[in-house]
């Protein structure tokens, strides 16, 4: 799930390649990012490892048809709630209100006007972009809420389990942000804080992500990373933290590595072994990492 203001993912799951690189241009026009899919088999396979803000689909394909992907996604917890909207040649009443039954946010018979598609699709991302800042996020940081998180890690750990990956994150906690408050004042803290997330969410790839768990604590997680690739990354994140001029006081923090599925595959188990290995970091001198 990106954030609502960065540049939106649409997966275009499309077998007539002119109908696909014409959507791809019109959408990339508008800044938006665009990936194809020839059949809803290849769609599902993109899915495990790219998330996509909106998915549209026609419907007559190959392998697996629209009505196909459209039951599958709606079976998986962390893909039923992307919008999804139907693109077919299928144009009588009955196709719509047939489509229209597959929960989707709209269908567009073919042939299309390219300016209402956009419009369509800019005004989905917009819904879901108020949605998403209500429900989902912290509203300091701009990050994942607690809830969310735990929500997006859960899903993440059943792939670890389901396809043989590895997954890292990293428990990351401010060193000494009490006394910065006390100090400096709330009003500097939350600047501290905004500008903390920011920074990580700089450090991170587009299928990472990071919430807000605690007043100064983050937990940050990382598909496809084992443990060492874990650590390297949440040390250039403490250097990052570390160098960041601040208006006054230095600010560090300390981190905890753990990694699925070696350290477990279960969430709390997993985020138990991070917290561990990040209180050790503060009893062994604050501002270091270290891995479960």
């Amino acid at each position: 799930m990106l954030d609502f203001h960065e540049k939106k993912h649409i997966l275009v799951v499309e077998d007539d390649p002119n109908v696909a690189n014409l959507i791809r241009v019109v959408l990339s026009k508008k800044e938006m990012q665009v990936s194809i899919a020839s059949n809803g088999l290849e769609a599902l396979s993109f899915l495990k490892s790219q998330y996509s803000d909106i998915i549209i689909s026609d419907i007559m394909m190959p392998k697996m048809d629209g009505y196909a992907l459209r039951e599958a996604l709606l079976k998986e917890e962390d893909l039923r709630t992307i919008p999804f909207i139907f693109l077919s040649a299928k144009d009588q009443t009955k196709d719509i209100v047939k489509g229209m039954e597959y929960d989707v946010e709209t269908y567009i018979p073919k042939p299309f006007d390219p300016e209402i598609l956009v419009a369509k699709v800019s005004a989905i991302l917009r819904k879901y972009d108020r949605i998403n800042k209500l429900l989902l996020y912290d509203t300091l940081t701009n990050v994942f809420n607690r809830r969310t998180l735990e929500f997006r890690l859960s899903n993440e750990l059943k792939r670890v389990s389901r396809y043989h990956q590895s997954l890292s994150i990293i428990m990351a906690d401010l060193d000494h942000f009490k006394k910065i408050n006390d100090k400096y004042g709330h009003d500097f803290g939350d600047v501290v804080l905004k500008s903390v997330a920011s920074l990580f969410k700089e450090e991170l790839r587009d299928t990472d992500f990071v919430g807000r768990v605690g007043g100064e604590e983050f937990v940050l997680v990382l598909p496809n990373t084992d443990k060492e690739a874990g650590l390297f990354v949440a040390n250039r994140m403490r250097s990052r933290v570390e160098a960041y001029t601040f208006k006054y006081s230095q600010v560090t923090f300390s981190g905890g590595v753990a990694t699925a599925p070696e350290d477990g595959v279960e969430m709390k188990t997993l985020l138990k072994k991070a917290d561990q290995a990040m209180y050790r970091a503060k009893e062994n001198g604050r501002n270091q990492i270290v891995s479960f």
